[in-house]
């Protein structure tokens, strides 16, 4: 049986499909189908703003939060760690039930204005017998142990080794951010009139980094420096101070472009202008207190060009959400939003207009990704039949890698198998990226059409006797 004329008609003007529509409707093997795209901002996982997890709930919509733990926190005795406590401060099971994915921050040194204490535990601070740095300077107030040593290198790997035991297989976990070294775990320590703080060279602080590769082997891990080990595993980075223009451009973005001779390590580090694609660039807004400056009018091209160069697929904990914002903010932040991560959009589909029952239905896509980043876990992504009543009635995985979807356009083919059991008739084609933990479709197109299970129509094919 042949799909009348008119509902041809009414499916090619539903998707928008270029071009006119031949006569004879027999002679057509392959319809092409354009989605409606759609321009507002898609509330997706592992991208946007990164609240801190201690606080909320919050009134932007967001699908990350942030951690921040200090080895104190952590493990106030040795060998014994307060992770129900702290999952229970920092709301795991609240942000789990948003399907809101947490970014952890590991540190041994918080610089604090108002007082002056050691971020490493007590016990810890003993078996060194205090060997560090405390300081009062323009940093702030803490203690700086000494990287260097021995002991607190092999501590430190066992109590990475449990946060990998812990969170390695945890799907709530998003990624990882390698605090451990310097002031806040930013891999800087002070140097200036008030006194030098060492800071640990590239043979040491690559012990530290390989502490998480070890642990972590199913999570992304980011770096606050593009030291050589970043090309050598293949790790993300993080910039904690994103709105300066200065700091940004002049300084993260031309280190990992170019490369840069770095005083803490003690030598040259070589360009890694590649590494977002392969793991993610994140980082926090910079100076929390002008935040709103960065989403004027005459300063959102200038933010937006931080986001483009730098990769950017998260920002926090320092982000708006949170803030109150005027309709000309609000406008700016969502076009932040919108260019932050990945954007996938459905640029067209092509589907077999007729397939046998029992066959394998031919189906290619056209996918563009207007985003500044790609996805980086590997989600599968599925095509599937609906039956007049919207019921999936089969469903294919599709070998298609959606990693490798950078921005600019990809192309995708796969056959979706049609059962021999189900009836003849017109059936939908839907797409959808699913979400491995649920098994539900996690992942919004930036196109008009989500049904109410995520899957998005791609198209329409007759199935017809065999």
């Amino acid at each position: 049986m042949l799909i009348k004329g008119t509902t041809i008609l009414l499916l090619l003007v539903t998707f928008g499909m270029l071009g006119t529509v031949p006569s004879d409707l027999t002679a057509i093997e392959n319809m092409r189908y354009v989605p409606q795209e759609r321009d507002d901002v898609l509330n997706n996982p592992y991208m946007g703003f990164a609240p801190a997890a201690l606080n909320g709930p919050y009134s932007q919509p967001h699908k990350l939060a942030y951690v921040l733990w200090t080895w104190k926190d952590l493990e106030p005795e040795k060998g014994k760690y307060a992770f129900d406590e702290l999952e229970r401060k920092y709301k795991f099971t609240y942000w789990k039930e948003r399907d809101v994915k947490l970014i952890i921050r590991f540190v041994l040194d918080y610089a604090r204005d108002d007082t002056q204490k050691t971020d490493i535990p007590e016990w810890l601070y003993k078996e060194l017998g205090g060997d560090g740095i405390w300081y009062d300077n323009p940093a702030g107030k803490g203690f700086s142990p000494n990287y260097d040593n021995p002991l607190l290198i092999k501590y430190h790997r066992e109590v990475i080794a449990k946060l990998g035991e812990r969170y390695d297989n945890d799907a709530g976990i998003a990624f990882i951010a390698l605090g451990s070294l310097g002031h806040w775990g930013e891999w800087h320590t002070y140097s200036g009139e008030a006194g030098e703080i060492p800071f640990p060279k590239l043979a040491v602080s690559d012990q530290y980094v390989r502490h998480y590769i070890d642990a972590f082997p199913n999570k992304k891990l980011l770096l606050r420096r593009p030291y050589p080990i970043v090309k050598e595993e293949r790790l993300g980075l993080f910039n904690d101070v994103f709105g300066s223009h200065e700091q940004t451009v002049h300084g993260f973005v031309d280190w990992f472009e170019n490369g840069y001779t770095s005083l803490l390590a003690g030598e040259d580090i070589p360009p890694v202008p590649d590494f977002w694609q392969h793991a993610p660039s994140g980082g926090e807004i910079g100076n929390a207190g002008r935040m709103k400056e960065l989403f004027q009018n005459d300063t959102i091209g200038e933010t937006l060009d931080q986001a483009r160069l730098s990769h950017t697929s998260w920002l926090g904990p320092s982000s708006p959400v949170g803030l109150t914002l005027n309709d000309t903010e609000r406008q700016n932040v969502n076009r932040l939003l919108k260019l932050m991560g990945y954007r996938f959009v459905v640029k067209e589909a092509t589907v077999r207009r007729l397939a046998p029952s029992g066959s394998d239905l031919p189906v290619s896509l056209t996918i563009e990704n207007k985003g500044v980043a790609p996805f980086y876990y590997k989600w599968p992504l599925e095509l599937s039949l609906a039956d007049p009543e919207g019921r999936i009635v089969a469903s294919t995985i599709a070998d298609a890698d959606i990693r490798t979807w950078l921005p600019g356009t990809s192309e995708v083919t796969a056959q979706l198998h049609v059962p021999s059991h189900i009836a003849t008739g017109a059936y939908t084609v839907t797409a959808a990226i699913l979400d491995p933990d649920r098994r539900k479709p996690g992942v919004d197109f930036a196109i008009q059409g989500r049904r109410d299970d995520g899957r998005y129509p791609i198209g329409y094919v007759q199935i017809v006797s065999p």
